[in-house]
């Protein structure tokens, strides 16, 4: 009859495999969606959509609650010019009110087709579902652990270190998303991922020190 805590981890492994699953189906969905999106993105011509507008905001600052050389409110204009076109924003200052200084804001783009974003719409479609694929690539070898955790009579089994080792790999990749995706935000993200493996690592080793007793005894 197996340790109780032994029958722990092969229920632990039946419910995240379980779970895997559910999140496999969400990726297989993920990946199919936005590849279908970014074929349709790419089949849409450049000059069909073209965007125009106009945009006004009001912004009331109260300086008597805040210090205006806290608050610092530029007048003026500029233009930027994303994707080739021309975007411009003005900030004017109006009238006092009870509730403070208000400053106008008006925003004006004047003319973005779809080709000059197409590219970066494409990016963003296909790179969400490479992003997905590798998700998915992760969530494989983590069933496989799971599957292995929820038949076996010691976590220290070959079979056992072996996919929690695959299953480490699988997430190597993942890290290299979050960061590249998240920039210095995501470097958490990776860190948790990074002290992961260290703990796989130590458990390999550990595994390997259990095997040698018990070839000596």
């Amino acid at each position: 009859m197996k340790d109780q805590t032994i029958r722990n981890i092969n229920d632990l492994g039946k419910v995240s495999r379980i779970i895997i699953i559910i999140f496999k189906v969400f990726a297989i969905v993920g990946i199919v969606c936005f590849l279908f999106g970014g074929i349709v993105a790419a089949a849409i011509p450049g000059d069909s959509i073209t965007f125009k507008g106009t945009s006004k905001a009001d912004i009331i600052i109260d300086y008597d609650k805040l210090p205006k050389s806290m608050v610092s409110v530029d007048k003026g204009s500029e233009t930027f010019h994303p994707f080739g076109t021309d975007i411009s924003i003005s900030v004017t200052e109006g009238d006092e009110t009870d509730d403070g200084t208000v400053y106008n804001m008006d925003a004006n783009i004047k003319e973005i087709k779809y080709g000059d974003i197409k590219p970066l719409a494409l990016l963003c479609l296909f790179g969400i579902a490479v992003f997905c694929a590798v998700i998915l690539v992760a969530l494989i070898f983590g069933q496989k652990l799971a599957k292995a955790l929820s038949v076996c009579d010691s976590p220290f089994e070959e079979n056992v270190v072996k996919a929690m080792a695959n299953f480490g790999k699988s997430l190597i990749p993942l890290a290299v998303f979050f960061v590249i995706i998240n920039g210095l935000s995501g470097i958490g993200t990776a860190l948790t991922i990074l002290i992961v493996l260290l703990f796989i690592q130590i458990f390999k080793y550990g595994a390997k020190l259990q095997k040698e007793s018990d070839e000596t005894l």
